[in-house]
């Protein structure tokens, strides 16, 4: 068995210098180009591709600069806040770890995959550029590797279509993006195609889960309970709605102007009593007045 180990030792070192080799010459054919200097830069791709590795690179280069924003609309692999959320922060340029940074703001999708909130997608990922674009010179959008079929296409078209951003980077293994592209490069002022090296490692769902239960555990870290009125708030119904089936889902608490003050868990649902037990961070319940509820339960105690 020590030869094997060996071997994967040393094949996991090669592809993480290759990964690092292939970071560094794309973001300097990038800058060396002047694209990755422009306004908006949407990065595209499917999962396990580099995207996320590709930004932090850019907003390190970057932000001794510019002020860069970073939007992570990657909701089930996020670094910025928790999954099912389109999270944003000001990059620092001495950090390239994402989950290191300062949260600016989240807005809730409420699952952890794009498909069946497209619209909700896409209304995050503009209510946070809408921020971002206030703060910031640079805007690096992260996305999800959702890529396939006529609903992934319609869903970058619209969202191409309403930031117009300056650059899009398209993030190919094997030409996956093609049919996303074949049309957007007629429309789209900046297209740059890069290709992933052929050996970077794509991670197992099991890892995924892991890493997911690891950033719902970090945002709770440091929450309470607190008991909602059910006649004080609006209450944005998911798909699969009711009774018992609502405990430890994933809700957004808004404000009266459709922000996202903070995202909690549901606890407990009172609904002869007319009360919501919402476990959260830190937040002011007198300002919620919304309760917009995900199709993602979380437990907390399950194991990694």
């Amino acid at each position: 068995m020590e030869p094997l180990s060996v071997t994967v030792i040393i094949g996991y070192r090669m592809q993480a210098a290759m990964s690092q080799d292939w970071t560094e010459q794309t973001v300097q054919r990038l800058l060396s180009r002047d694209l990755g200097g422009k306004g908006v830069c949407l990065v595209l791709g499917a999962a396990d591709t580099g995207k996320t590795t590709l930004i932090a690179a850019m907003a390190k280069d970057m932000g001794s600069k510019r002020r860069v924003g970073i939007i992570d609309a990657d909701v089930g692999q996020s670094h910025i806040g928790p999954p099912a959320c389109v999270g944003w922060a000001i990059a620092d340029g001495r950090q390239a770890d994402f989950s290191k940074l300062a949260i600016g703001g989240l807005n809730f999708v409420g699952d952890i995959t794009p498909v069946g909130h497209l619209l909700q997608l896409t209304a995050a990922i503009v209510q946070s550029y809408v921020k971002v674009s206030t703060l910031s010179d640079v805007i690096l959008i992260d996305t999800p590797g959702f890529i396939g079929g006529p609903a992934a296409t319609a869903l970058w078209w619209t969202v191409q279509r309403i930031l117009q951003p300056d650059l899009i980077v398209a993030v190919q293994r094997n030409d996956d993006l093609s049919h996303i592209l074949r049309g957007l490069e007629q429309i789209a002022p900046n297209v740059e195609q890069v290709h992933c090296p052929q050996q970077m490692r794509i991670k197992s769902p099991q890892a995924r889960r892991k890493y997911r239960q690891e950033q719902f555990g970090r945002y709770f870290r440091s929450s309470s309970d607190f008991s909602i009125s059910l006649n004080d708030v609006a209450i944005q119904e998911s798909r699969d709605f009711g009774g018992a089936a609502l405990i430890n889902r994933l809700v957004g608490l808004r404000d009266a102007k459709g922000a996202d003050l903070t995202i909690g868990r549901i606890r407990d649902w009172r609904r002869d009593k007319g009360v919501v037990v919402v476990q959260s961070p830190a937040v002011n319940i007198r300002q919620v007045r919304c309760l917009a509820i995900g199709d993602v339960a979380v437990d907390l105690n399950e194991k990694r």
